[in-house]
């Protein structure tokens, strides 16, 4: 029975070190933050109204949002779209619902941009520049009709500017996980009339492999108002 018995050790070694391994790399991804979260309004009025919403917006109100909306950029591929394909990559949108209309602005104009923490909520003091936290970033090319394709496109260059995505000093109730949080952006003066893609890009990257999502949404810059002759 002893030969039989020490073959049979040898043989559940494998398959010992094998649950072994499959139990490590389980509590290593278990490890990982994973996150999710878009832009809900690109024009966010002081009474809470939103008008302007961005491309192919289902709604809160669809139960669905999570999986239509959320757009992962995972590994930082310097190629992968900004805007998620089959809903924002095509621009100006042609099916944007008439519910949700896009921002209408003049340059020189600032915008409040809206988005919901998601339960990521960075708990630092806002004054200290040093603390971690996530950032958005809003990306555009300054010139109408003229859009920005590849992740490998969001640049110094292109950037409007960087925001945190959630602190105390920018959400409207920390304690709550779900609280909506704001980012101010100006379109600069001077802007020619048209229509401009931006990017909204937060980095959350607290998974190793590199954890990005993006929002593309449109604003109709419009021309001056003429000034009266009287």
């Amino acid at each position: 029975m002893a030969p039989y018995s020490h073959s049979r050790a040898t043989l559940l070694k494998p398959f010992l070190l094998a649950v072994l391994l499959v139990a490590i790399l389980l509590a290593a991804q278990d490890k990982v933050v994973h996150s999710h979260s878009w832009l809900d309004c690109s024009n966010t009025l002081p009474s809470g109204q939103c008008v302007g919403f961005p491309i192919g917006y289902p709604s809160r109100a669809n139960p669905d949002i999570n999986t239509l909306y959320t757009y992962l950029i995972s590994g930082r591929p310097k190629n992968a779209p900004v805007c998620q394909p089959g809903r924002q990559d095509v621009f100006p949108p042609k099916n944007q619902p008439k519910q949700f209309p896009s921002a209408k602005v003049y340059a020189g104009q600032a915008l409040d941009l809206t988005w919901q923490a998601n339960g990521h909520m960075d708990f630092i003091d806002p004054a200290n520049k040093a603390a971690p936290r996530t950032r958005v970033g809003v990306y555009w090319t300054g010139k109408p009709n003229k859009v920005l394709r590849t992740r490998k496109q969001l640049t110094k260059m292109t950037l409007l500017r960087s925001m945190d995505f959630a602190t105390s000093a920018n959400c409207d109730d920390p304690a709550n996980p779900n609280t909506v949080c704001h980012g101010k952006i100006t379109i600069p003066k001077g802007t020619k009339p048209g229509k401009y893609q931006l990017v909204w890009w937060w980095r959350f990257d607290k998974n190793p492999v590199g954890e990005e999502y993006t929002t593309c949404f449109e604003v109709n810059v419009q021309a001056p108002k003429a000034k009266s002759k009287n």
